[in-house]
C-alpha cells in the first residue's frame, strides 16, 4: 500500500430505469469478485434509483474501477464526491458491502438498519472523512 495510506473515493449516481433486482444482484456479485481480486473494499448504498458508493484500496485499482463505473450505461450523472488518502480502511470486512432502502432489495443487504447505523457512527468517531459524514446523513434521511 502507498505510504500515504489507503486511497478512498466516493461518488453518487443515478441508476438507469432498467435496473431491477437481478441486475443489482449481478452488479454486487461481480463487484465482490473483482474487488477482492484487486484488494479493494467498500460499500454501496441504493435508494430509489440513487447509488452512493465508497471504494478504498490502492489508488490505481480504485481509480480504474471508478473509470469503468463512470462509463457504465447502468449509471447516469456519476459525480465524484471525494478522493483522498485515509489512514485505515473503513470497510475492511467487505469487498462490497451493500445496504438498500428499497424493500424489494433487502435480501441483498449485508446489514440491518441498526447494525448499519452503529457501524457507520462508530467509523465516524475514528475518522473525519467527508464520505462517512455523507453516508451517515444518507442513512439518517433514508433509514
Amino acid at each position: 500500500m502507498e505510504s500515504q495510506g489507503i486511497y478512498h473515493l466516493s461518488y453518487v449516481s443515478t441508476g438507469c430505469d432498467c435496473l431491477r433486482y437481478e441486475q443489482i444482484s449481478e452488479i454486487l456479485e461481480s463487484s465482490k469478485k473483482h474487488n477482492a481480486e484487486l484488494g479493494v473494499t467498500g460499500i454501496l448504498l441504493y435508494c430509489n434509483k440513487h447509488f452512493f458508493q465508497i471504494l478504498e484500496g490502492e489508488k490505481e485499482a480504485v481509480e480504474s474501477i471508478f473509470e469503468k463505473i463512470a462509463i457504465d450505461c447502468r449509471h447516469d450523472n456519476v459525480i465524484k464526491l471525494q478522493s483522498t488518502f485515509i489512514p485505515n480502511r473503513q470497510f475492511e470486512h467487505w469487498s462490497m458491502g451493500f445496504k438498500s432502502y428499497n424493500r424489494e432489495l433487502s435480501p441483498l443487504d449485508n446489514f440491518n438498519n441498526e447494525e448499519f447505523y452503529n457501524y457507520v457512527h462508530n467509523q465516524l468517531i475514528e475518522n473525519e472523512a467527508v464520505s462517512l459524514k455523507l453516508l451517515a446523513n444518507f442513512f439518517d434521511l433514508n433509514g
